[in-house]
């Protein structure tokens, strides 16, 4: 036990080193703003540490030189990022500074830490100008992919300045050009089924469109559709059970005899006393098999609704099988087990309607439709 402790120091040296960093490593990569933050919060917990404080002083004039560096780099190069970049390294610097102020000892070395707070207001306008600007510019191109840089730019432009102009409208008329419009058409069958088919519909509609939560992808139906007087939808998704049974019946039957020995079958009595008489039993069992089978085969197809020309198509097929299973006997029960017996005290069950095995069938047919069309819009 006693050459356990040397290794526990060891370990707790180690962990002591590394989770109470004085920012040296930072300042030595050239790292001058993450060297400030980590001499900051060694020196909260010690503030008498000598190298902490030699790495704050030494780093905080450099963080400042190179985020001045940086934003004047990139207003010479004048990239549609200038006043972004421009605003990241003020608000660090602004951030720097707040965190000298809540640190007494990092306070005391550097009395009088730089706030960029006029610099940073100025930034964050002439970015917000410029998103609004590159957004619009975006937006007129008039495509979906474009639609959706504009959105990003608009949500730039209010994130910059909350409730720039108008940018609160324009972030929603990006939005509904950036997204892809998709009217999913109801299958229709025979009316003994098609409130089946509604089911399976609703309930598909509903998983697709809880997936497309914020992506740029919106589902309706043919009546929402109408109801939005919507004329420029980009795709449709055709469903179709293209062929179908429900409640195909299959029944079978076996018989056959069943016998046990050494059965206790009375008693016999000789010479005054009484004893067991055994005899083998006999039972011909008979067991009935029920099986109902429905299938079917639903036809997807996603529609380029600008020329109805057909983008993607699948068949996807689905079955399901509902069976019973009971007995009768003639004969001696003894002869059969448990479970025999269990099947003669059976009776046949009540088979579901053809509504809810229609349903049973699609339910694999379900999971494959949503996802295919998750698949197929994957990119949105």
């Amino acid at each position: 036990m006693k050459k356990l402790y040397p290794f526990l120091l060891f370990c707790s040296v180690i962990i002591s080193v590394t989770s109470c960093s004085t920012g040296s490593k930072s300042y030595q990569h050239g790292d001058y703003y993450k060297a400030c933050l980590e001499s900051i919060d060694r020196l909260r917990s010690s503030p008498k540490n000598t190298k902490a404080q030699s790495v704050l002083v030494s780093s905080y004039p450099l963080a400042q030189q190179a985020a001045q560096r940086e934003i004047d780099n990139a207003l010479i190069a004048n990239g549609s990022d200038k006043y972004d970049v421009s605003v990241y390294q003020y608000d660090r610097l602004n951030q720097l500074a707040n965190q000298i102020y809540n640190c007494p000892k990092a306070l005391e070395l550097i009395p009088h830490p730089t706030e960029y707070i006029a610099e940073l207001s100025k930034a964050k306008q002439l970015a917000a100008d410029q998103a609004y600007e590159l957004g619009t510019k975006a937006l007129g191109i008039g495509t979906l992919d474009q639609a959706r840089v504009a959105y990003q730019y608009f949500q730039n432009a209010n994130r910059y300045v909350n409730g720039y102009k108008d940018v609160l409208n324009k972030i929603n008329e990006s939005k509904f050009y950036a997204t892809l419009r998709v009217i999913v058409q109801r299958p229709y069958t025979n009316a003994n089924f098609q409130y089946s088919a509604d089911f399976f519909y609703n309930n598909l509609l509903a998983e697709i469109r809880q997936n497309a939560q914020n992506r740029f992808v919106r589902y309706y139906t043919p009546e929402e559709a109408r109801k939005e007087n919507m004329n420029n939808p980009h795709q449709y998704i055709a469903l179709n059970f293209e062929d179908f049974s429900v409640g195909d019946v299959h029944e079978s039957t076996n018989t056959a005899e069943y016998t046990r020995d050494s059965v206790i079958v009375g008693t016999v009595k000789v010479e005054g006393k009484i004893y067991n008489s055994y005899n083998t039993v006999k039972a011909r069992l008979t067991t009935f098999h029920r099986e109902i089978s429905s299938g079917g085969i639903l036809s997807l197809r996603i529609i380029d609704a600008q020329n109805n020309q057909v983008i993607q198509q699948q068949n996807f097929a689905g079955n399901y099988v509902w069976n019973t299973n009971w007995a009768k006997f003639k004969g001696d029960d003894r002869a059969l087990d448990n479970e025999q017996k269990k099947m003669c005290n059976r009776e046949p069950q009540t088979p579901p309607s053809d509504q809810d095995l229609f349903i049973e069938f699609t339910k694999p047919i379900y999971s494959q439709a949503v996802s295919y069309i998750r698949s197929a819009h994957s990119r949105y």
